[in-house]
C-alpha cells in the first residue's frame, strides 16, 4: 500500500513503499518535536505508525507545542449558519456592545449584505460613544477584496493602511459619519500565495469570537464560537505581533473589570431563519489557541524541483512534510491519536498529510466521517495542489476498503446545498460547506480558519482554537441539522 505524498502517479500523489524507514523517521521526529518549534522547520509525514510514540492525546505535548497557550477559558456561545446570519446574530451584537475597542480580522472583505450590516453597526457604535462622551477604537484588518487586487497589489510587510478618504470605497462609513470612533483599516497580502486567512473578533479585550466566515457574499455553511478568559489574552498578543505596528496597551493593563459587554442579540428574521446563538453551559474548559504563520512560497509544492524530479522512475520518492506550526502540529497529533472516531467538516481536502492521517486512522480501526464539497474553489485546488477534493477522496476510498475503520463521505453541495430557495431566505440558506471543524473521539473540537487543503497547510496564515469539551461537541452536533453528525461513525 502506497502512501499519500507529493509524487504524481496516475493523477494522484503518492510517496514511499516501505514502512520501516517511516517508523524510524517517526521516532526521530517525535523526539525532535518536543524541543524547539521553529516556524520554518518541517516534520516528516509518518502518521501510520504514530501510536508507537503517542498512545493517546497528550495534553503536556499540546501545551508545549502551543507555547503555553493551553489554559482554562470559558466558551460562551456557539452559532451556525451562513456568514451573514453569524454576523447578524452574534458578531454585530457583540460589536455594538463594545465600550472601548473592537478588533475585526477577516480574510475577504467584499461587497455584501454582511458588509452593509457592519457599516450600519459602526454608525450605531459611534452614536453610542458620542452619547457617553467616549471614543471607541475600531480596527478592521483583511487580506483581500478581489482576486485582481491580490495579483496586482501585494502589500508591504507592515501592510497597507487605508486613509479615511478611501473608507467609502471599502463600504465603510465616511469619517464624519462616525465621529465617536477611532477607525483603523489595514490590509496584508504577500505575493504570490501569501493569503492571511485567519478570522477573529476581539471586543474590549475580554471577549473573543472565532468565526469560519469571511465578510463576503458567499452563502456558505459556517460556525462561530465566543470565548472569554486567557484565550483572549493569547489572541490579542497574536494580533499585536502580526497586525499592529503601533503601541498597544499591555494586555494585563486592559483587564480593569471581569465582566464582558452586555450583548443584545438580534432576535432574527420573522420566519426564524436566523436563530439566537446557543449558550454553552460549561464553566471553564481547556482551550488552546493555535496559530499557523504564513509560509512564503514562489511555487506550489508539487511544482518544486524535488517533487518534479521525483516523477522520474529512477528517482527516489519525495517525502511529504509540513511546517511545524502549532496549528498543523496539533492537528497532526489529534488525527494521529484518535481512538474511536473522527468527524471532519472542511471545504476541501487535498493535503497529502491529512489524507495519510485519515488512512492511518482507518487502519487503526477509527471510524471517519467526512463532510466536504464536490465543487468549491476548484481552480485554487488545481493551482495549489494539482488535484481536486473528489479525486483525493476517491483514491482514499479505494485504498481504505479493507481497513478496520468505517469511512463515510458526504458532499454538502450534492445534498443540503442543492436545495433551491429564493427571496429573503436565500441569504441565510447555505449552498456550500465552509465551516472548519474537526471532532476527535467526541471529546475534542478544533475550529478556526484552517482547511484540510494544500493552501491552508502550505502557504496561508491560519488560526485555530482547540476546545477540550464534550459539551461543546454536543452543542455543535445539535446545531448541525443535516444528519446525526456525531453518530454517523458509530
Amino acid at each position: 500500500m502506497r502512501k499519500f505524498g507529493l509524487i504524481n502517479h496516475n493523477q494522484y500523489y503518492y510517496y514511499g513503499h516501505s514502512r520501516q524507514p517511516i517508523a524510524a523517521a517517526l521516532l526521530k521526529a517525535t523526539q525532535m518535536s518536543r524541543h524547539t518549534m521553529e516556524d520554518d522547520s518541517t516534520m516528516p509525514l509518518v502518521a501510520r505508525n504514530l501510536p508507537q510514540a503517542f498512545p493517546g492525546f497528550d495534553s503536556d505535548y499540546v501545551r508545549e507545542v502551543s507555547e503555553g497557550r493551553r489554559a482554562l477559558s470559558t466558551p460562551l456561545l456557539m452559532t451556525t449558519g451562513t456568514g451573514y446570519s453569524i454576523y447578524k446574530s452574534l458578531i454585530i451584537p457583540s460589536m455594538i456592545a463594545a465600550n472601548r475597542e473592537v478588533i475585526l480580522v477577516t480574510c475577504f472583505w467584499a461587497p455584501s449584505v454582511t458588509r452593509d450590516a457592519i457599516n450600519q453597526a459602526l454608525k450605531e457604535l459611534s452614536a453610542k460613544a458620542m452619547a457617553t462622551g467616549t471614543r471607541i477604537s475600531v480596527q478592521i484588518c483583511f487580506s483581500s477584496s478581489s482576486l485582481a487586487q491580490n495579483m496586482l497589489l501585494p502589500t508591504p510587510k507592515n501592510g497597507q493602511r487605508y486613509p479615511p478618504t478611501a473608507w467609502s470605497k471599502l463600504g465603510l462609513p465616511e469619517q464624519e459619519a462616525i465621529p465617536g470612533l477611532e477607525l483603523r483599516v489595514v490590509r496584508k497580502f504577500f505575493w504570490p500565495f501569501g493569503m492571511i486567512h485567519s478570522k477573529y473578533v476581539i471586543v474590549d479585550r475580554k471577549l473573543a469570537i472565532f468565526p469560519s466566515c469571511n465578510v463576503s457574499w458567499e452563502r456558505w455553511y459556517e460556525v462561530a464560537v465566543s470565548i472569554k478568559g486567557p484565550v483572549v489574552d493569547h489572541l490579542l498578543s497574536f494580533h499585536r505581533d502580526f497586525w499592529s505596528n503601533e503601541h498597544i496597551t499591555p494586555v494585563s493593563d486592559s483587564h480593569t473589570e471581569d465582566s464582558i459587554p452586555d450583548i443584545a442579540f438580534d432576535p432574527g428574521n420573522a420566519d426564524g431563519s436566523i436563530h439566537y446563538p446557543a449558550r454553552l453551559d460549561s464553566d471553564v474548559v481547556q482551550t488552546t489557541l493555535l496559530p499557523s504563520p504564513h509560509s512564503p512560497s514562489l511555487l506550489p509544492g508539487y511544482l518544486r524541483p524535488r517533487a518534479v524530479i521525483s516523477h522520474c522512475p529512477c528517482a527516489p520518492a519525495a517525502p511529504s512534510s509540513f511546517s511545524r506550526t502549532p496549528l498543523l502540529t496539533i492537528t497532526y497529533h489529534l488525527l494521529s491519536t484518535a481512538r474511536s472516531s473522527i468527524t471532519m467538516l472542511t471545504p476541501n481536502v487535498t493535503e497529502p498529510v491529512v489524507l495519510d492521517l485519515l488512512w492511518g486512522a482507518l487502519e487503526r480501526g477509527v471510524d471517519v466521517c467526512l463532510w466536504t464539497n464536490r465543487n468549491l474553489m476548484t481552480t485554487e485546488q488545481l493551482v495549489t495542489a494539482g488535484t481536486t477534493t473528489p479525486r483525493c477522496i476517491q483514491t482514499l476510498k479505494s485504498q481504505s476498503q479493507n481497513l478496520r475503520g468505517r469511512f463515510e463521505v458526504f458532499y454538502f453541495d450534492d445534498g443540503p446545498g442543492a436545495r433551491t430557495v429564493s427571496g429573503d431566505e436565500a441569504e441565510v440558506t447555505p449552498i456550500k460547506l465552509h465551516a472548519k471543524v474537526t471532532i476527535v473521539d467526541g471529546e475534542r473540537m478544533l475550529i478556526g480558519s484552517g482547511n484540510m487543503d494544500v493552501a491552508s497547510w502550505r502557504t496561508s496564515q491560519e488560526l485555530g482554537v482547540l476546545l477540550e469539551s464534550m459539551e461543546g461537541v454536543e452543542k455543535f452536533g445539535k446545531q448541525w441539522k443535516y444528519s446525526d453528525l456525531l453518530n454517523d461513525t458509530d
